[in-house]
């Protein structure tokens, strides 16, 4: 209330009276509401209530009725402010609410609220689930108050004080935005290479002659015979020695240790030894196989999501396994599946500085029929489990496995293979080499319009 100061003497006495003026002056004197752009700056003095309230209606054109319960003084300082949330303010500290009567709105305690004060409402949803809005709303409803969701409309039918409702409303508001959507690509990339080697020899020979037509020779076989058997036709003049296959002069080899060769596969290299009408001829076969091969294989996986939403993606093949179980009831057949897939899973979050905080799960499996058990291939499996934050756009290497696998065989004849030089006609080596390389690239990208 605005009070004004009167000073006047009588007869050497100095007598002040107090002059008080009418409420509506004095809350104009005491509250001061200045209009920005789009808000409002609220400056109280140790103003009356109903002043205040009554300035603030007028400010943003309310018809108000104020209850006879609401009293007292307010002192507040407020810049920039929605009057809508100042009005909030005020009431809050003061234990009041409001009810919205069509185009009435009435200020009360909230102790005086009755069921027919509540107000019916549909707060429709744009972006936000209407299941995530429900559950902030009931945080600030009242205790009479009632919510319930529409899923059909993606909206919250609202019974609640008016007050509490335009809290939901404005809150919802702010929250119901549309949310940045992420793209994350993944590329596998996988680099094999493979180094094989075997050195080999086959040689071996065939004596010719007879005497007074009974068969003679250095040892078991003999013509028409199969090579490795111990007898023949009566007066062969053939012989072989008792070892497996026929050279390329149609002798049988004494050592046979080739080298795996064949169609796309190394060669061989035979020499045959003896002369024109000679009854001794000697084979000699040298082969070599070598074999490198080289594989790079892409995997490259993609998927978008919205902010703070899981995202996954996989393909793959299922391999049906039957499996055999015996119980007291007999043998019973059960087909179970193997899953070998290629699958990426990410939680992305976007951070304050435009970085993307992500939880990522990489996963490629895939059969490999070369190796099987009992007819069923195994899986081979390369996963990367982590927990990074990247550049909007970057690219970062998630993870890496190298491997390397060396081997060498020597196959021969015992103790002849061990003779400086000469043993090499006793004897074949293999080497092998494998390497392999995998690498997991991750790019999230936060898509614009």
């Amino acid at each position: 209330m605005r009070q004004s100061l009167w000073k006047r003497s009588l007869r050497g006495l100095t007598i002040f009276a107090v002059l008080i003026a009418p409420p509506s002056l004095a809350a104009a004197e005491q509250l001061e509401i200045k209009k920005g752009e789009s808000q409002f700056s609220l400056e109280f003095r140790g103003a009356e209530l109903k002043d205040i309230l009554r300035a603030v209606g007028q400010a943003m054109n309310l018809n108000l009725i104020v209850s006879e319960s609401v009293t007292g003084q307010v002192t507040m300082s407020l810049k920039d402010v929605d009057l809508w949330v100042a009005l909030d303010s005020i009431l809050k500290t003061r234990g009041l609410t409001y009810v919205r009567e069509g185009n009435i709105v009435r200020v009360l305690a909230v102790s005086e609220a009755r069921d027919e004060d509540l107000e019916t409402r549909i707060i429709s949803l744009g972006y936000a689930s209407g299941k995530d809005a429900l559950a902030v709303a009931e945080k600030l409803k009242s205790d009479k108050a009632k919510i319930s969701l529409d899923p059909r409309m993606n909206a919250l039918v609202v019974k609640d004080l008016s007050l509490n409702i335009d809290r939901m409303a404005r809150l919802l508001k702010d929250l119901d935005v549309r949310v940045p959507q992420i793209q994350i690509e993944a590329k596998m990339v996988e680099v094999a290479s493979n180094y094989a080697r075997e050195l080999g020899i086959q040689w071996g020979g065939k004596y010719s002659g007879s005497s007074g037509g009974n068969t003679v020779g250095i040892t078991g076989g003999v013509s028409g015979a199969t090579p490795g058997s111990s007898s023949g036709p009566v007066g062969s003049t053939t012989f072989y020695p008792q070892t497996g296959d026929i050279g390329m002069s149609g002798n049988a080899y004494i050592v046979n240790l080739p080298a795996a060769v064949g169609a796309g596969s190394g060669g061989a290299l035979g020499v045959t030894f003896g002369k024109l009408g000679g009854r001794l001829s000697l084979d000699l076969q040298l082969s070599a196989m070598q074999s490198t091969g080289n594989g790079r294989i892409l995997s490259n996986p993609k998927i978008l999501t919205t902010n703070n939403r899981e995202a996954k993606i996989s393909s793959g093949i299922d391999i049906p396994v039957r499996v055999l179980s015996t119980t007291t009831a007999g043998t019973t057949a059960e087909v179970r599946t193997i899953t070998a897939n290629l699958m990426l899973s990410a939680v992305p979050v976007i951070t304050n500085d435009n970085r993307i905080s992500m939880v990522v799960n990489v996963e490629k499996a895939e059969p490999d029929f070369s190796q099987q058990v009992d007819g069923i291939p195994t899986v081979t499996r390369r996963t990367a489990n982590a927990s990074l934050v990247v550049d909007n756009g970057e690219t970062v290497v998630l993870g890496g496995i190298a491997t390397k696998s060396e081997s060498q065989v020597e196959s021969g004849i015992p103790w002849l293979s061990d003779i400086p030089v000469l043993g090499w006609l006793f004897k074949k080596k293999a080497k092998t080499e494998k390497q392999g390389e995998l690498l997991i690239f991750i790019t999230p990208t936060i898509v614009t319009d």
